[in-house]
C-alpha cells in the first residue's frame, strides 16, 4: 500500500515526474499539456524496438494491438462507458470530422453551432454547407455574456440534425452546461455532437451523465499525451445514425465482392489508420499515470482551485479584465491587459519563462492552470502581468 502523501508532497513528486514544469512556469496545456517521463520513457522504449526489430515483427504488431485495446479501455474508464464506445484518433479536430461527416444529411437540414468554436468544430460544419447544403445556425454560446440555453433555444428548428459546441470554450474558457444543452437537443430530434479538446482532462467528464451522443478528445492537451493522438466516444445506440466516413483495414468484420460488409460491432470501426506505435505507447503510458499515480478526482479539484485563484489574482491588478465568467470556469482564464496587444503580452511573460496562450481571433490572453501548477508559479505570473499593467 502506498503511502499518503500531502497535497504538497504530492506536487513535489508530481514536478518530478514532468520535468518541463521545473523548467518554466508552465501555463498553456490548452494548446500542449506537458509530458510526463512515464510517457517519454514508453514512447523511447517503443521507438527503439522498432529500430532494432524492424516494424513488421509479429510480436511488436501483438504489443501494439494490445496497447490500442488498454488505451481505449483507460479512455472508456476515464469517460464512464464501454471500452467499445472509443474510438483512438489522431486529435479531436479528426474526431469531430469522424462524426459530423459521419450523419446523412440532407439539403435544408440545420445543423447549430457557434461563431466562438475552436476551427476544429466550426469549420466541419461550414463544410457540410458547402458540401450538402447545410443550413450552418451559427450562435455565440461560449461567450461570456451570452445565456447557453437561450441561445440555444432560440437556434433549434424542426430541421436541426445536430449540435456541435464545446464542452468548456476554448474562446473564452466557459464550462458549458452540457446535460442542459443535450436534453434540449434531444427534444428537438438533434444528436449532440461535443468537442472535448478543452475539458477532457480538465473537469469530470462522465459521457453518460452529460448527454453526448459523440465526444471528441485530444491526447496532447489535458492529457499529457504525445501529438498525434485523441479519443472518440460514440454511443452505442449511435452507431447507425454515425456512418463511417473513411474504411480502414479494420472497418469491415465481414464483406463480399458485391459490395456488402458488415462494420464491427464497436467503435473501432471508425477508425481508419494505423496509428503510430509510440505515440499510442505514449498515450497509455500518460493516461495510466494520470490515472493510477495522481488520480482523477484530485486532477479536477485542483486544477479547478488553481485556476479561481489565478482569477482572483488577476482581478485585483489595475488594467487587466478577466472574461472568464467565474461560476462556469475551471481550468481556463482568459483576461486582457489595457493598451498592451495580447501577443506582446505572451512574448513579454514567454522571455520570463512563463508560458500562457493569445488568441488572436478573440483578442485576448489564456492561461491554463494545471493540477502540476503551484500557487507560487500563479503569483508569479500575475507579478509579471501586474508589472505589464503598470508600464
Amino acid at each position: 500500500m502506498k503511502p499518503t502523501l500531502s497535497d504538497e508532497q504530492k506536487v513535489q513528486k508530481i514536478r518530478e515526474d514532468v520535468p518541463a514544469v521545473q523548467a518554466v512556469a508552465y501555463f498553456n496545456a490548452g494548446t500542449n499539456g506537458p509530458v510526463p517521463r512515464a510517457s517519454h520513457n514508453a514512447m523511447l522504449e517503443e521507438a527503439e524496438r522498432e529500430l532494432v526489430e524492424g516494424r513488421i515483427a509479429m510480436e511488436g504488431f501483438k504489443r501494439y494491438l494490445a496497447a490500442m485495446d488498454e488505451s481505449r479501455a483507460v479512455f472508456a474508464s476515464m469517460l464512464g462507458c464501454s471500452a467499445d464506445e472509443v474510438a483512438l484518433t489522431h486529435n479531436t479536430t479528426e474526431g469531430m470530422n469522424i462524426a459530423l461527416m459521419g450523419i446523412d444529411w440532407q439539403p435544408r437540414d440545420e445543423i447549430v453551432t457557434a461563431t466562438t468554436e475552436h476551427p476544429g468544430g466550426l469549420y466541419p460544419c461550414l463544410l457540410l454547407h458547402q458540401r450538402y447544403g447545410v443550413t450552418v445556425r451559427t450562435t455565440q454560446i461560449g461567450a461570456p455574456e451570452v445565456d447557453p440555453i437561450e441561445a440555444l433555444q432560440r437556434a433549434l428548428t424542426p430541421r436541426t440534425r445536430a449540435v456541435a459546441l464545446s464542452h468548456v470554450s476554448w474562446s473564452s474558457g466557459r464550462v458549458l452546461p452540457m446535460r442542459e444543452i443535450a436534453d434540449l437537443a434531444h427534444a428537438a430530434g438533434a444528436l449532440l455532437i461535443c468537442d472535448a479538446a478543452q475539458s477532457c482532462g480538465m473537469v469530470p467528464s462522465s459521457v453518460y451523465d452529460l448527454g453526448v451522443d459523440a465526444y471528441a478528445c485530444s491526447g496532447q492537451k489535458w492529457l499529457c499525451g504525445p501529438q498525434g493522438t485523441g479519443g472518440l466516444f460514440v454511443r452505442s445506440d449511435r452507431f447507425s445514425t454515425f456512418g463511417q466516413t473513411f474504411m480502414g483495414y479494420f472497418g469491415a468484420e465481414h464483406h463480399d465482392l458485391e459490395g456488402h460488409f458488415i462494420p464491427p460491432a464497436a467503435a473501432r470501426r471508425y477508425e481508419y489508420a494505423m496509428n503510430s506505435a509510440p505515440t499510442v505507447a505514449g498515450l497509455l503510458a500518460s493516461l495510466r499515470w494520470l490515472s493510477d499515480e495522481v488520480g482523477w478526482d484530485w486532477i479536477f479539484a485542483r486544477i479547478a482551485t488553481l485556476g479561481r485563484y489565478c482569477y482572483d489574482r488577476l482581478e485585483q491588478i489595475p488594467g487587466v479584465s478577466v472574461h472568464t465568467p467565474h461560476d462556469a470556469m475551471a481550468g481556463l482564464v482568459h483576461f486582457t491587459v489595457e493598451g498592451v496587444d495580447p501577443a506582446e503580452v505572451t512574448k513579454q511573460l514567454s522571455e520570463r519563462d512563463i508560458l500562457i496562450r493569445d488568441l488572436h481571433d478573440f483578442g485576448v490572453n489564456r492561461v491554463s492552470t494545471g493540477f502540476y501548477n503551484t500557487h507560487a508559479e500563479i503569483d508569479r505570473l500575475t507579478e509579471a502581468v501586474a508589472a505589464l499593467a503598470l508600464a
